[in-house]
């Protein structure tokens, strides 16, 4: 069995990543329960709840064999884009994709997403990759998921991108501070778009001239205009899986919620890399579709749905089957976290001016972006999270994010207090690191959720009963 440590001559972790992910072609389209275990055994052992997480529940085998299949195109496109004459640019999953794919010669990579593969295909799970930064002598205050990403990259052979690009300067530091590394390191230009904390009209227009002038930056680097052509072909698309977007969201509110917890991944990874072509219109139809079908046919994967919990950072990413079935197979609904939380304004689609203007408006409230280089990172994350636990019915919240992430963790106590007092929506902090499961094992996790699911939440829902009162004013 290739265990996929030893790279072949050429390959680094995205290659071995993509070579591993070939296998999805080999799987027929309707998956038996002996197809899944057939995959199951093929990988390695630590790999195994990477296959069931996607592959298990038949709510959501279609849909990952589907996705994937055409996610594997999209990275082959990036794998090649070179070769056929485009600029290669690694790109946070803090930066609508959109604004690349609107070029005819740049091929956006998202390093986190990268980070995501090589976590869940290759041997190791990224962890040799986190080594060999603390072996450049690298803090370890830098975010696993794209430090993962971006470190095979520096290891010798594989894919070299020609520029990369940050929009966290002033937010999400440890992000932009490996984005920038790895510009000096691999000696390529860095693109940046920062963002100001104003977030009043007159900070608006100064974000909307700061992505006019990084348009042109690239542009005049890349040799190509942005066609109003092109541009408005990839926002049509964009908007067309906004509003699959928006019809996601509402049928989420469904008690017991329609929509399989992997779904909540799947999102994660067509906004962050897929965004602008049609293969993300057609995974989120799909995922809609789906859930109509659930919620006509009342289908839930558990006997019962026990809790309705809202992450209120990101989910944890290196165990799918621990996580996102586990938690659906106990009757907990994933309903979203922080990358969920997207504002889409209505576009004017008549220039490229306008479309500009509007996707000045979306990078300005992107997730993390918005809130962590918002004017208080505490207030900005409460109200997004706080809203859309609302909205979306949650019964609690979780927290678990990456150990890098300490403005986050410094917003902990008080986003607690907060929530409580807003809403009445008690949350489990947990420590640890959602790439990297050497910090706090996934066993571990699910005792904590599961006791705070059965002491708290199950406790707040039931109906308090009224004491009995005993003659003379006493109760018993």
């Amino acid at each position: 069995m290739d265990k996929g440590f030893v790279m072949r001559e050429g390959e680094n972790g995205f290659e071995r990543a993509i070579a591993i992910l070939e296998m999805i072609y080999k799987l027929p389209d309707n998956l038996s329960e002996e197809d899944v275990e057939a995959a199951k055994n093929f990988v390695f052992p630590e790999l195994q709840h990477t296959v069931i997480g996607l592959l298990e529940l038949p709510a959501d085998r279609e849909l990952e064999l589907f996705f994937f299949r055409l996610l594997l195109g999209i990275l082959k496109e990036a794998q090649n884009a070179q070769a056929e004459g485009k600029k290669l640019v690694f790109i946070p999953f803090t930066f609508p994709p959109e604004i690349f794919y609107a070029f005819d010669n740049i091929f956006p990579l998202c390093t986190e997403i990268v980070g995501g593969l090589i976590t869940n295909i290759c041997y190791g799970q990224g962890e040799r990759f986190w080594d060999f930064a603390m072996g450049l002598g690298l803090p370890d205050s830098l975010c696993s998921a794209n430090t993962i990403g971006t470190m095979p990259f520096f290891m010798g052979p594989g894919l070299r991108a020609d520029a990369i690009v940050y929009n966290s300067a002033g937010s999400c530091n440890p992000n932009a501070k490996i984005h920038a590394f790895a510009s000096d390191y691999l000696g390529i230009p860095q693109f940046i778009l920062e963002k100001p904390v104003d977030e009043s009209a007159r900070g608006r227009e100064l974000y909307f001239e700061y992505l006019k002038r990084f348009v042109q930056e690239l542009e005049e680097w890349s040799g190509s205009e942005m066609r109003e052509e092109r541009l408005r072909e990839v926002m049509e698309k964009s908007y067309q899986a906004v509003e699959l977007y928006n019809e996601f969201w509402e049928l989420k509110k469904a008690r017991p919620c329609p929509v399989p917890n992997i779904f909540s991944m799947t999102l994660l990874v067509l906004r962050s890399q897929c965004w602008g072509r049609q293969e993300a219109v057609d995974v989120m139809q799909k995922m809609v579709d789906m859930s109509k079908e659930r919620l006509r046919t009342g289908e839930y994967t558990a006997d019962e749905e026990l809790a309705r919990v809202y992450i209120t950072y990101i989910y944890w990413l290196f165990d799918f089957a621990g996580y996102f079935t586990w938690m659906e197979k106990e009757g907990i609904t994933i309903l979203g976290d922080i990358l969920a939380i997207h504002y889409f304004p209505e576009m004017d689609f008549s220039s490229k001016e306008s479309m500009l203007r509007g996707m000045a408006d979306i990078a300005f409230d992107y997730p993390m972006t918005r809130q962590m280089g918002g004017e208080s990172i505490s207030m900005r994350w409460l109200d997004d999270v706080a809203w859309a636990a609302q909205d979306l019915g949650a019964d609690a919240c979780i927290f678990g994010g990456v150990h890098a992430c300490k403005h986050t963790l410094g917003t902990a106590a008080y986003f607690r207090r907060e929530m409580m007092k807003r809403a009445g929506l008690p949350t489990l902090m947990l420590t640890g690191d959602v790439f990297d499961k050497r910090h706090t094992p996934m066993e571990m996790f699910q005792e904590e959720v599961k006791t705070f699911v059965d002491q708290v939440v199950a406790k707040k829902k039931a109906p308090r009963k009224r004491k009995k009162v005993q003659a003379g004013g006493g109760a018993e």
